[in-house]
Parts: C-alpha cells; structure tokens; sequence
C-alpha cells in the first residue's frame, strides 16, 4: 500500500505541470557505505558490527516542475544497486583440531529509488537540491565463495565454500531516507549531479542486536530532452 501510495504521488505531481514540465534521463555511479552499531537489546560483551562499503550504480528519469523563478519541484525513478564486499579469514583450534576459513562475500541490493527534491537555483546553471527520499528493495544478491580447512593429527582436509542467496527475510524493504545535493544544467541539456543519500530506516527489520543504516555518494550524468 505504502508502494502505491508514493508511485501515485510521484505520477500526480509530474503530470501536473506538464506544459511547464523538463524531463529527462540520468545513470551514474553509487559509492555505497554502511552507518552500524548494537541495537538495544545486544548482550554485553558484544563486538561493534561493521558495515561494507562498495561500487554500484543508478539509472533513470527525473524530472523539475517549476514553483517559482528560482524553486522547482525534481521527482526521479531511479533503478539503483548497492554493492559490498566482505572478508573472513578465522582459525580456531579446540582440542587438538584447528579449523581454518577463508571466504569472501560479495552483496547486491537493488532498489526502486524515489527522491522528491526541492530544487532551488543559486546562479546561472547551478542549483541545491534537498529533500526526503524513499527506496523500495528489489532484491538482494548474497554470493559466497572460498573454503575452510579441518587439519586433524596432521591431517588436512579442504572443502570449498560456493553458495549464492536471493532472500530478503530479516531485511526492511522500504527505506525512508534524506537527500542532498548540487545539480548543474548545462545550456545543451547535460544534467550534473552531486548528491549525498542518507537513510534514516535501519536494513534489518528487527534492529534489536545490530542497527544498519545505509549511505551513498552519487554522481550522475542526464540530459534533459525536454527542457522549459
């Protein structure tokens, strides 16, 4: 219901202004970072979580329905991934066996992404964008790969680790996030971004043990076909 509720908004408010309408294409590339820490009911003693940092991408349209001479209204679709990789490299021996792990995770969460921004020119081509945002996950892509060793009385044996996931169980499906930024239009069209996405939903759907929030660093390149 929330999904329908925010696609209808952003369907409402981009044909309400059409003669007045720019409208146009953007992709780019997401540096994708994670806000951690323990939750409320994490026992004590308990490690510090770490998040994951990697590359990912976005691609879609946007588009600006002016309000004022300066202030115009920037609603975008955006498909978006949000890639990270992890290493665990463990041994533990107990009684006289020494097991050894060494992997590699890799994840991709995919996103429906819907900034409504505000956007308000500071001079000629340049403007401040800021505003709430909302993202809808589309899946998650977890791989693993690697092996872990037994070695026994001087006896080795090595198993390889090949697993690949795509389950969102655990995991908040809609993320409620703020977004800000600066744009620059070129006179021929091409449309610069440089924004900061900062979740204020946390990925786990139960937070008690670990809290995730989820950062990006976006830069963008668009062109508005349809310029005012």
């Amino acid at each position: 219901m929330n999904k329908q509720l925010v696609l209808l908004a952003f369907i409402g408010i981009s044909l309400s202004a059409t003669a007045q309408l720019d409208l146009g294409g953007k992709a780019g590339l997401n540096y994708h970072f994670q806000s951690t820490s323990k939750g409320d009911m994490a026992p004590s003693g308990m490690e510090d979580p770490e998040g994951t940092n990697g590359l990912g991408f976005h691609v879609g349209v946007f588009a600006r329905i002016p309000l004022s001479d300066k202030l115009g209204l920037r609603p975008e679709l955006l498909y978006s991934t949000r890639s990270s990789t992890s290493q665990l490299n463990s041994s533990i021996e107990l009684l006289g066996t020494t097991t050894t792990v060494d992997a590699e995770t890799k994840g991709t969460l995919s996103y429906l992404e819907i900034p409504l921004l505000l956007d308000l020119a500071v001079n000629e081509g340049l403007s401040l964008q800021v505003g709430p945002a909302f993202g809808f996950m589309m899946g998650n892509k977890v791989t693993v790969t690697g092996n872990t060793s037994v070695t026994t009385g001087g006896q080795t044996v090595t198993t390889s680790l090949n697993s690949e996931s795509n389950s969102t169980d655990g995991l908040n499906t809609l993320e409620i996030a703020g977004v800000i930024g600066l744009g620059y239009r070129l006179e021929n069209g091409l449309d610069l971004g440089l924004r900061y996405w900062r979740g204020f939903t946390t990925l786990e759907e139960d937070a008690d043990l670990t809290k995730t929030y989820q950062n990006l660093v976006q830069v963008s390149l668009g062109y508005a076909f349809l310029r005012n």
